[in-house]
Order: structure tokens, then C-alpha cells, then sequence
């Protein structure tokens, strides 16, 4: 978290990206002289002007407690007054940049300028802020007391990044704003710089946990409990690293109280009237059970379905909670044909399991992508209308009802000595070719 310096860390950043931007692009040469930019208030710069010396100004008009993160902050203090924690302050906060001079065009060079550099520069990473509010101890040695106590603002270690956004408002509300600041409008624009989590560091109260409970520390009096205990899902582990399953994959299923006679998994499909229950594999535990999917791809469809589990226990069915499943499409190759078509590329495949009416279904050829013919009854078949597309060999992935084909390999085997695991690849097989 940031310290209450952080508003001038943020202020001072902006100055020095504002300043090297300049330099960079050689500024002082286009209007000959040297371009300061500044952090005072507007109604001040009219006395910098005097000079007839152009310059920029940054000025920290507003702030707004940004909602999203206020919203998760925890209290400060519990019912005695304790303090619990140290609630960090979330703050957006609101600039405006505005160009200084007297000679023609000077404002619109340096407004322009300005513009172009917040523009290629939408934020700081950790390692800009570092360098440019922590510098060496030589540079710090020459900085104002001021300036060195900024690399206490801990900006480069909140959690949060910090932004920059352009804020646009309408003509009305930025003269209003010239006038609540007692200037004359000049050339400018303004951004929004989010989000500041200003957290102050004073000592607070944390309980330990509890261990046991009863009469010194014996162990609980009661123990609550259901009997038997439900099932409960915990997580679905598909083959492969994948995030899904094909039809003939093994699920594996990690959970609590898994056991009883007649284990079985129900799998509904979220959009299609598509239900099938499939008995558990043989060898599981309370812990963890396996589920292998029949290979019957006119009676299963792609896409994300429902996992519940069942048990009988002392003659009653007990059932788990929900959790999602996914059932990749695996595309037939070669395609069932490839035709080019004027400037149309028609690319006919099959598919399993079936697609049904009222399924979305995309095909991408590399970048290129076309959403499938509709159909009227389950079929292996899809057929796709792309545009014109270049001749050549495409990696193709396909995706039904949110669910992707396996078109990447996730579980390479590492190679000896070191047996480092080896990074992803695209799968060799999973291409079209376009005549």
C-alpha cells in the first residue's frame, strides 16, 4: 500500500513523464527555448507567463474515492473499538494539463505534445515508478528535502497499478472548472489517474485462532454434523492439463463424503435437453471418484453441462452439489472438403459429438473465423463460410457453446537430463489446408 505521500508521488510522475516526453522529442527546438512543466495552481501560472517562456502545468483538481475497491475494504475497527486493520484509502484522482505561452501556435505544440505522450504512456509499471521516485544516492543527494521524501510513498508495491486515462468533459463543465479556479481558460485536457490505495501504518489486534473449544482446551463438547454427511464436490480434474473432457476421457473428481453404494455422476447439459447418468468407476474413495464418458456422439453434445453426484446411504439418495463440466467438440481431419468459392472459402467438416439445433458453434482458421450453418436435426456435419482467406495451412480450433477443441498440447513430457517441463505447443494435427 501507499503512503500519505502518494498524491504527490503521483503528481511528480506525471511532471517527469511530461518533461522526459518533451525532451525526447526535442520540443525546446520546435518553439526555441526550454519547455518547464509545472504542478502549481492555474491562477499562479499567469505570473509564470509574464516571462513570455513557454510552459506546461499539471494541476491536481479533483478526487473521488474509487467504488470498486471501497467496496471490499474491511473495517478499521471491531465492536470495542479495537484497531483490526489498517483500511487503505482508495482514491482516483483527476488532473488537468494545460499550455502556457504568448507566441503564436506555442499552445498547440505543447498541448499536442502532452496529449501524444499520456496517450503512448497509459500507465506506470513498478519499475518506472521505482527509478523515477527512488533514484541512485547520488542523484537523491542533490534533490530538495521534498523530492527525496517521495521515495517513501510506496506507489511501486501497492497491489493495485496505476493508471491513466484521458476524462473527457463536455465544453460546460470545463468552463465551469476554469471559473471555480478563478483563471482565464487556456488550451488543456484532462485525465484520470487511478487507483491511489493510501493506507496509513499503525499498530493493530489480531486474535489467534481458535484450536479447540471446552473447558481448558479439552476438545469441542459438541461435535455438529450430519449423518450421514452429504456429498460435496470440490473440484473436476480433466486429462491432459486440459480444461475439458472428449467423449471416452476419464474425469477425475476430488470431494468429501464420495462414498456409498451405487455412486454415480449426472451430467446436464446447460441449453440442450441432454441429460446422461454414468456410474462411477470402479475403485473410488470418499475423497475422490472417476467418471469415464461413453463414446456415444449422437447422444452427448459439446459444451458446458452440469456435474452432480449420487449415492445411496441407509436406503436414501443423497446428491452432491453442481458443479461445470466441459465437453470439447474433436474435429474429423482432413476436412470433409475445403472448396474455394469466388472469394468465399467453404470448409465442410465433421464433428464430434453431434451438433444440434440451436447450438453456436465458430470455426477459426488462424485469425480468420465464420460461425457454423444452422441445422435443423443433429448431425456430425458443420459447415462454415469464411471470406477471403489466402491459400495456406491454418491451425484450426473450433468452439461449441463456449467450449474449445483441444488445439493446443499442455502436457509435454520434459526432456532429460534436467527434466524442465517443456511450454505449450499448437498440436500439429489440428490443421486446414486452404487451396
Amino acid at each position: 500500500m501507499s503512503s500519505a505521500l502518494a498524491i504527490a508521488g503521483i503528481t511528480q510522475l506525471l511532471r517527469d513523464l511530461l518533461n522526459d516526453g518533451l525532451v525526447d522529442n526535442d520540443v525546446a527546438t520546435i518553439v526555441n527555448t526550454n519547455v518547464p512543466v509545472h504542478a502549481l495552481p492555474p491562477d499562479q501560472m499567469l505570473a509564470q507567463e509574464e516571462d513570455n517562456a513557454p510552459a506546461l502545468n499539471i494541476f491536481l483538481y479533483h478526487t473521488e474515492v474509487n467504488a470498486a475497491w471501497a467496496n471490499q475494504c474491511v473495517p478499521t475497527r471491531n465492536s470495542d473499538g479495537d484497531r483490526i486493520n489498517n483500511t487503505p484509502l482508495p482514491l482516483d484522482l483527476f488532473y488537468i494539463v494545460s499550455a502556457y505561452g504568448t507566441a503564436d501556435l506555442h499552445n498547440d505544440v505543447l498541448l499536442g505534445y502532452a496529449m501524444q505522450i499520456l496517450h503512448e504512456h497509459p500507465g506506470f509499471t513498478r519499475a518506472e515508478i521505482q527509478t523515477a521516485l527512488n533514484p541512485s544516492p547520488a542523484i537523491a543527494a542533490g534533490l530538495p528535502p521534498l523530492l527525496q521524501a517521495l521515495a517513501d510513498t510506496g506507489l511501486a508495491d501497492q497491489a493495485e497499478a496505476i493508471r491513466i486515462a484521458p476524462h473527457m468533459m463536455p465544453v460546460s463543465e470545463k468552463s465551469a472548472l476554469w471559473s471555480a479556479l478563478q483563471s482565464q481558460y487556456r488550451q488543456s485536457a484532462t485525465y484520470r489517474v487511478s487507483t491511489v490505495l493510501m493506507q496509513a501504518d499503525y499498530p493493530t489486534r489480531n486474535a489467534l485462532p481458535v484450536l479447540t473449544i471446552g473447558v481448558d482446551n479439552t476438545g469441542p463438547d459438541v461435535h455438529p454434523t450430519l449423518t450421514p454427511a452429504l456429498p460435496q464436490l470440490n473440484r473436476i480434474i480433466a486429462p491432459a492439463l486440459q480444461s475439458s473432457a472428449r467423449l471416452g476421457d476419464t474425469l477425475d473428481v476430488e470431494g468429501f463424503a464420495l462414498d456409498g453404494t451405487n455412486p454415480r455422476f449426472t451430467f446436464s447439459h446447460v441449453s440442450q435437453e441432454v441429460a446422461h447418468t454414468i456410474n462411477a468407476a470402479v475403485g473410488g474413495t470418499a475423497r475422490t471418484q472417476s467418471v469415464t464418458l461413453p463414446n456415444a456422439a449422437a447422444s452427448w453434445a459439446a459444451g458446458m453441462y452440469s456435474l452432480l453426484f449420487s449415492a445411496d446411504n441407509g436406503g436414501n439418495t443423497q446428491q452432491s452439489n453442481l458443479l461445470s463440466a466441459q465437453i470439447s467438440p474433436v474435429m474429423t481431419f482432413p476436412p470433409t472438403s475445403v472448396v474455394r468459392n469466388g472469394t468465399s472459402v467453404v470448409v465442410t467438416l465433421r464433428v464430434t459429438p453431434h451438433f444440434f439445433p440451436g447450438q453456436q458453434a465458430m470455426l477459426w482458421l488462424g485469425s480468420d473465423g465464420a460461425t457454423a450453418e444452422t441445422v435443423s436435426i443433429a448431425t456430425d456435419t458443420m459447415v462454415f463460410v469464411f471470406g477471403a482467406i489466402p491459400a495456406g495451412t491454418y491451425t484450426a480450433r473450433l468452439r461449441v457453446d463456449g467450449v474449445d477443441s483441444w488445439f493446443i498440447i499442455k502436457d509435454r513430457p520434459p526432456i532429460a537430463p534436467d527434466f524442465a517441463p517443456r511450454a505449450p505447443i499448437y498440436d500439429p494435427t489440428q490443421v486446414i489446408t486452404v487451396p
